[in-house]
């Protein structure tokens, strides 16, 4: 029955995402109760409440740029329109065209970059806080923080994708 559940919910993340989720499904026939874990991890990847949703997303593309994992970025993709960031914005974070955003995205986005490289940039965190405040930072640490997970756990279990071609609907 509990395989059951996780079939359907796993069916229902799919569409919801627009990407396959097989590293999930291998989780869920192999070790449902890891499945359960991987789930609590979920709501730290999308914690985001007073962020704007352009500035979270693109903090999100920087750090999957990093990390290389096709799918995790085609994923931050279809939330980041799905919540409304426009297609310029996210063309521009795919591409790494830092310079065609506005200057707080710039410099969030570099920051961001930095972060996933492990280079610590502390005049970029002080504007954050400026920008943001102490709550905005700790929202860009989580964001920032969840994209090294998905991609080394799925490329541990066979199942990242590097260099897929990203697609944006407008």
């Amino acid at each position: 029955m509990l395989k059951y559940l996780m079939k359907r919910r796993l069916d229902k993340a799919e569409r919801e995402l627009g990407v396959p989720v097989d590293d999930g499904r291998y989780v869920a026939e192999h070790s449902p109760s890891a499945l359960m874990a991987v789930s609590k991890v979920q709501a730290i990847s999308r914690y985001h409440r007073c962020l704007p949703d352009d500035v979270y997303f693109v903090a999100k593309l920087a750090s999957y740029r990093q990390e290389d994992c096709g799918s995790c970025l085609q994923i931050t993709v279809n939330m980041a329109r799905k919540a409304g960031v426009s297609a310029a914005i996210i063309h521009a974070g795919v591409d790494g065209r830092v310079n065609a955003l506005r200057p707080e995205l710039q410099l969030v986005y570099r920051f961001a970059e930095k972060q996933a490289n492990r280079e610590d940039d502390p005049d970029g965190r002080e504007q954050i806080i400026r920008m943001y405040g102490h709550e905005g930072l700790i929202e860009l640490a989580l964001a920032i923080t969840s994209t090294r997970m998905h991609p080394t756990f799925k490329r541990i279990l066979g199942y990242a994708t590097s260099c897929s071609r990203i697609k944006i609907a407008v």
